[in-house]
């Protein structure tokens, strides 16, 4: 490689980490007003995705669009429980799979979330789960476990596990 060519990758390089780097603090300010959820209406479609991707084969055949919305009102409101700084880092990481360049880079989705099928969905999030990058995978992780214990925590679902439910109710 000559020398020309080795300044060319190397403010290549310097410009796209820039960007990068000015595209994740942009795009992932999160601000904790307590009492207000870190999920924003922008973000539905994305949860709905997900829920969507992950709870394949438990969601109801009749009124899937309803079970969706049940599951994402149930992250919302589970998201709400977590620590001030959990409520920053998920806010974060919703707002990067959220916006498109983070949504291309991240997700391999060039469509948006609406229109992404639950096989390119569940690409992602396997993709997400074994991401090379191992700082990246504890993103997959949150979006699962919370999902899954925001859908499975809802009583209308327990029928359909056979759980009966608490053993005790608390006072």
């Amino acid at each position: 490689m000559n020398r020309r060519h080795f300044l060319k990758f190397g403010i290549a390089g310097a410009l796209l980490a820039g960007g990068a780097g000015w595209l994740g603090k942009h795009f992932a300010k999160v601000q904790i007003v307590p009492g207000q959820p870190v999920v924003q209406p922008q973000h539905y479609p994305m949860l709905r995705a997900v829920a969507a991707g992950l709870l394949e084969g438990a969601l109801p055949q009749g009124g899937v669009s309803g079970a969706l919305d049940r599951a994402v009102q149930s992250f919302i409101v589970s998201s709400q429980t977590l620590a001030a700084a959990a409520q920053s880092e998920l806010g974060q990481l919703l707002n990067i799979l959220e916006n498109p360049v983070g949504r291309r880079l991240i997700a391999d989705l060039g469509s948006d979330w609406e229109q992404a099928t639950p096989a390119q969905v569940q690409r992602f999030l396997a993709d997400f789960r074994d991401h090379p990058i191992p700082a990246l995978q504890p993103g997959y992780h949150a979006l699962h476990d919370l999902m899954m214990a925001s859908w499975y925590s809802q009583p209308s679902e327990w029928e359909a596990m056979a759980y009966p439910g608490p053993p005790f109710k608390l006072a």
